[in-house]
């Protein structure tokens, strides 16, 4: 078999989507991972109305928006369910682990956001794996890892901020690497951090080998009992179908 045709496989074989650590969280010191909030539900509701984020950046429930054409000028239109991601990176994509800020805003309380989590926005090494560009993007309930989680886009085709060499459709077919441009995110979630330790690498295994948590989803925080706040997040989104905002 040719060099060419060997290193396409290659490359999908390599290829890592988000894991999750398989280790148990264990006892003992309690990590800084962020405490989730939650707010009282309201019932009361009006047909046709939507959330939008305001020229401050502000996200409110808003009477007359049912689309972007009746939103009010310089205001975004973002749906009647938004998963709201803000991150937390410098200019080089570094970002303090469980800094991000994840807001859940749903149609059943339009008084403001539903649950909030500190998380991750960015993958377990930035050079190797790539970041999601901000935008709004699709996404539904689903389970991953046996728990729930957001699929992003239907998980594929997503836009990168400097790129992503990870993924084998980021490659010409004589093996040479597309522009950055050009390049895209494939299986991508907003889905459970690593509950093993405060890491976006698992724990080692036997051989001593780490693995991402992310190589370019959204998580939730990372650390000692993580599991049970992200749980308690992630129950407010169930049968979840909306938007994800990822803003700066």
């Amino acid at each position: 078999m040719s060099t060419k045709l060997l290193l396409p496989i290659l490359f999908a074989l390599l290829f890592v989507s988000c894991e999750v650590d398989p280790y148990e969280e264990t006892s003992g010191k309690t990590l800084e991972i962020g405490s989730l909030s939650k707010k009282t539900l309201s019932d009361a509701l009006k047909d046709g109305q939507h959330w939008v984020e305001a020229a401050d950046g502000t996200i409110y429930w808003d009477e007359n928006a049912t689309s972007q054409d009746t939103t009010k000028p310089g205001e975004t239109y973002l749906g009647a369910n938004v998963l709201v991601g803000t991150h937390n990176r410098d200019s080089n994509l570094n970002e303090p682990i469980n800094s991000a800020k994840f807001q859940l805003y749903l149609e059943k309380n339009k008084n403001g956001s539903s649950a909030e989590i500190m998380g991750n926005t960015v993958p377990a090494d930035v050079k190797k794996y790539g970041t999601l560009a901000e935008g709004l993007y699709p996404a539904k309930h689903t389970i991953y890892k046996n728990d729930g989680a957001l699929l992003i886009n239907g998980g594929r085709n997503l836009p990168t901020v400097n790129g992503n060499p990870n993924n084998p459709k980021n490659y010409y077919a004589n093996e040479s690497l597309k522009p950055s441009s050009e390049h895209v995110l494939d299986q991508v979630l907003f889905h459970k951090g690593n509950y093993g330790r405060k890491s976006l690498y698992t724990n080692p295994n036997k051989q001593g080998n780490v693995f991402p948590i992310s190589a370019g989803c959204q998580t939730g925080g990372s650390g000692n009992c993580s599991l049970p706040l992200y749980r308690d997040f992630i129950k407010e989104a169930e049968g979840f179908e909306g938007n994800y905002l990822r803003k700066p």
